[in-house]
C-alpha cells in the first residue's frame, strides 16, 4: 500500500531571481521595509511587490481580501520564485477564505515567515502539500542587516539543493532523551492551537513537532499545551522541539518556570524533547534559524541536536 505523506519541494532560489513580498498581517515600518529590500537587492535578487502592501485597515496592511490577493498574485506570477513576508503580528488568519487553492496547488514556491505567518505555513502545507520555511521577515531581521548566522541558514535552506545536516546550538537543552525520525512541522504555538477544529489544523502523527511562542504568561502556555494534548496532537508525535519561549514567565508569584510546565504536561511522553531552539521570536539582533517544514529530520535528545536529513529545495 502506498503511503502518501511527501511534501513538494519548491525550486531553489538563485541569484538574479525575483522575490515577491507580501503583507498578510500587520502594517510595518516603511523605512525598515526599504532597508530590507535593499539588503535583498544587494544580494543579487530582484524584488516585486504590489502597491497595496502599504494600505492600512485596523492594525493590518489592508483589507483581508486585498492581503490575500497579494499572495494569490505572487503564486500565479511565473517570474516570482520565492515569497517573503513584510511582517507578522496579526491578521494572516483573516486572509484564508480569499486564498486561491487552485493557483497555490499548481505553483509550489518558497514561502518564508514565522509568528502569525504560521497559519499560512500550515495552510500551504495542507492545501498545496509543499515544503515551507519558518524564517525571517523583511521589515524584521532582514532590515537589521541580518545576523550572519541567520543569513547563512536562510540562504542555505532556500538556495542549496542538498541536505542541510546538523543543527546544534549552545541554547539547546534536553528535556527528555531519545532519538527519533520524522517530518518536521510546527510554528507558533498560539496559531497552531487556533487551527484546531478547522480544515487546516496541523497533523502531528509520526512527525517531529516544533513549537515556539513569545511574551505569554505561563498559565497561557499551560493552556495551549493542555489544549494540544486533549486534541491528541501529542498522541502519535515522534518528538518535540521547543523554541526559546522568550518572555514566557510566571506572573502568579509562584516562581514556576516554563520547564516546570513542560515537564508537568509532557511527563508521560516517552519521546525525545529538546528546548531552546533559536528559530522564531528572538531578542533584538539574536539569531533566527530558518527551519524547513515538510522535510525529514532526526531529533537527537541524547546529543541535543536536530539533523535535517534532506534538501528543502530542488
Amino acid at each position: 500500500m502506498k503511503v502518501f505523506n511527501a511534501f513538494k519541494k519548491p525550486r531553489r532560489l538563485k541569484r538574479g531571481d525575483t522575490i515577491g513580498i507580501v503583507a498578510p498581517a500587520w502594517t510595518f515600518d516603511r523605512s525598515n521595509f526599504i532597508k530590507g529590500l535593499k539588503k535583498l537587492s544587494d544580494l543579487g535578487f530582484k524584488i516585486k511587490y504590489d502597491p497595496s502592501i502599504f494600505h492600512e485597515y485596523w492594525s493590518m496592511a489592508g483589507h483581508d481580501r486585498e492581503r490575500a490577493e497579494q499572495i494569490n498574485r505572487m503564486f500565479a506570477d511565473r517570474q516570482v520564485k520565492a515569497i517573503f513576508c513584510a511582517k507578522a503580528g496579526y491578521g494572516s488568519l483573516r486572509t484564508l477564505p480569499y486564498l486561491d487553492k487552485k493557483i497555490i496547488k499548481k505553483n509550489p514556491k518558497i514561502f518564508v515567515g514565522y509568528s502569525d505567518i504560521t497559519i499560512l505555513l500550515s495552510y500551504l502545507q495542507k492545501i498545496g502539500r509543499m515544503v515551507v520555511f519558518h524564517g525571517p521577515v523583511v521589515s524584521g531581521e532582514i532590515c537589521e542587516g541580518m545576523n550572519p548566522i541567520t543569513f547563512k541558514h536562510l540562504l542555505r535552506a532556500i538556495m542549496k539543493p542538498y541536505k542541510l545536516g546538523q543543527m546544534k546550538f549552545s541554547s539547546l537543552k534536553s528535556l527528555r532523551p531519545g532519538k527519533a525520525n520524522g517530518i518536521l512541522v510546527g510554528g507558533n504555538m498560539s496559531l497552531i492551537v487556533s487551527s484546531i477544529g478547522t480544515s487546516y489544523e496541523i497533523n502531528t502523527d509520526n512527525k517531529i513537532l516544533f513549537l515556539e511562542d513569545v511574551g505569554e504568561d505561563l498559565e497561557t502556555i499551560d493552556n495551549y499545551l493542555m489544549h494540544l494534548k486533549l486534541a491528541k496532537k501529542f498522541q502519535k508525535v515522534k518528538g518535540i522541539i521547543f523554541g526559546r519561549m522568550i518572555g514566557c514567565v510566571d506572573h502568579s508569584g509562584k516562581k514556576y518556570t516554563i520547564k516546570h510546565i513542560l515537564n508537568d504536561i509532557l511527563g508521560d511522553l516517552d519521546i525525545p524533547i529538546i528546548y531552546g531552539f533559536p528559530s522564531g521570536h528572538r531578542i533584538f539582533k539574536d539569531i533566527n534559524i530558518t527551519l524547513p517544514f515538510g522535510v525529514s529530520v532526526t531529533l537527537d535528545g541524547y546529543k541535543t541536536k536536530l539533523i535535517i536529513n534532506r534538501a528543502a529545495v530542488k
